[in-house]
């Protein structure tokens, strides 16, 4: 009874337009409150205890520097060198625009910041050299989803954080997801750009490729630098987020030019107001599912899966479809730290490694991104285009479905997630 209460109480807060943190930490003490085994000390000590974590620290300073990428001409960079390299392909813009988020999203860690910093530049240009304005901002929306499919990746520091599991290892099992994902994407956009050949400008890509990799040289080195160090070990994660903050700025202001030091300051104290919610989002989410284990939440509804399904295929195929029904409802972050502590025991009998389970959880849920009514990547393609939301998801079906594909990949294939962290031990 005490878990539907608490599940009830989450929802209803919501209902009432209480903010999500609020909710799931008022949630969290309802159990107690109504005379289950759990007082409120144990609440707010999971609480302080989720919020004073070092990985956690990770999640603050790489959106500080995805902003300062944006505001100072890295991204711009990123997507000139993609676009050099691929824009003579058939669809080779847009292409370009995939690889451009992937390449953004390798520092950032956010896809609404890939959305965001790639769309300003990709989508106007799409539509000057001839491509359908919904299908740029289409193929923007849900490339934007490789922002945190690709490492470093927030949703996996949380997930880390959740799961009790490296962070770096996490990092490694997001590479060959993160390809798969946007090959699939690529594909749709030069068949795309090969069907309207005869519509699409052939001006795009004409920079010399040398040209644009000098011009490109210091941004191209910010991933090097931030997902080499982690790689090799030579610092950790949240270090890394660090240095490709420092890194960010001191080109941004220096080298670049394109940013000032009042600037600098102006945006992390943007991005602190943008920061906020997601920490107290992560002590009162680790501090209801702590109450959901203390209430053997993860022993019962293993019981029912276990009662519906009796092999790891179908027990996958069910938790894919909860996580993206779940996705398109729930604040991904909020829905990392409240599902991991109840799908983690169960999936973990099955021989499913956490890693794995990381990736499948982390791609359902930036599916979430670009689905209605809460997907954020779909919003703010709106604000970039002035299409209704409508209309955008009329372009969605496609996209949509060859990143479930994807999913089915990273589900049924484990070692495109552990293939490259097995190799190094």
């Amino acid at each position: 009874m005490y878990p539907i209460v608490a599940l009830t109480s989450f929802l209803f807060l919501l209902l009432l337009t209480i903010p999500i943190a609020m909710s799931l930490g008022l949630a969290a003490f309802v159990p107690g409150w109504l005379g289950a085994p759990i007082n409120s000390s144990q609440v707010i000590r999971t609480i302080v205890t989720a919020i004073d974590s070092f990985p956690l620290l990770a999640v603050p300073l790489f959106m500080v520097a995805g902003d300062i990428m944006t505001q100072g001409g890295l991204a711009r960079r990123l997507f000139s060198f993609a676009d050099a390299l691929l824009g003579r392909l058939n669809g080779g813009l847009a292409i370009s625009t995939v690889v451009a988020c992937m390449l953004f999203g390798a520092i950032s860690g956010s896809s609404p910041a890939t959305v965001a910093a790639i769309g300003a530049m990709a989508i106007p240009l799409l539509v000057d050299n001839g491509y359908d304005k919904r299908f740029a901002t289409v193929l923007v929306t849900t490339a934007g989803t490789l922002g945190v499919i690709v490492p470093p990746s927030i949703p996996m520091i949380i997930y880390g954080m959740a799961a009790n599991v490296s962070v770096s290892r996490l990092f490694m099992a997001g590479i060959g997801p993160a390809l798969t994902i946007g090959f699939l994407l690529s594909a749709w956009a030069f068949w795309y750009g090969t069907k309207h050949k005869d519509k699409i400008k052939t001006t795009a890509g004409k920079i010399p490729l040398i040209q644009a990799t000098c011009q490109s040289f210091w941004a191209l080195l910010a991933p090097v630098v931030v997902l080499g160090g982690i790689y090799s070990g030579a610092f950790t994660p949240t270090e890394a987020a660090a240095i490709a903050v420092a890194y960010s700025a001191v080109i941004s202001i220096f080298v670049f030019r394109e940013m000032t030091f009042m600037q600098l300051i102006n945006t992390v104290g943007r991005t602190a107001l943008t920061v906020a919610p997601i920490l107290i989002i992560a002590g009162t989410g680790a501090a209801l599912g702590r109450v959901f284990n203390l209430l053997r939440v993860p022993v019962m509804l293993g019981d029912i899966i276990n009662s519906v399904v009796s092999d790891p295929i179908m027990l996958l195929l069910l938790i894919n479809f909860m996580l993206l029904l779940i996705g398109m409802f729930m604040e991904t972050l909020a829905a990392i730290i409240v599902l991991t502590p109840i799908f983690l025991p169960i999936v973990s009998p099955y021989g499913i490694d956490p890693l794995h389970f990381g990736l499948i959880m982390t791609t359902n849920l930036a599916i979430g991104f670009v689905t209605p009514p809460v997907g954020a990547n779909i919003f703010i393609a709106t604000g970039l285009t002035k299409l209704s939301v409508v209309e955008i998801c009329k372009g969605l079906p496609v996209p949509l479905f060859l990143l479930i594909l994807g999913l089915a990949a990273i589900t049924y294939i484990p070692s495109l997630s552990l293939w490259l962290p097995n190799a190094f031990g």
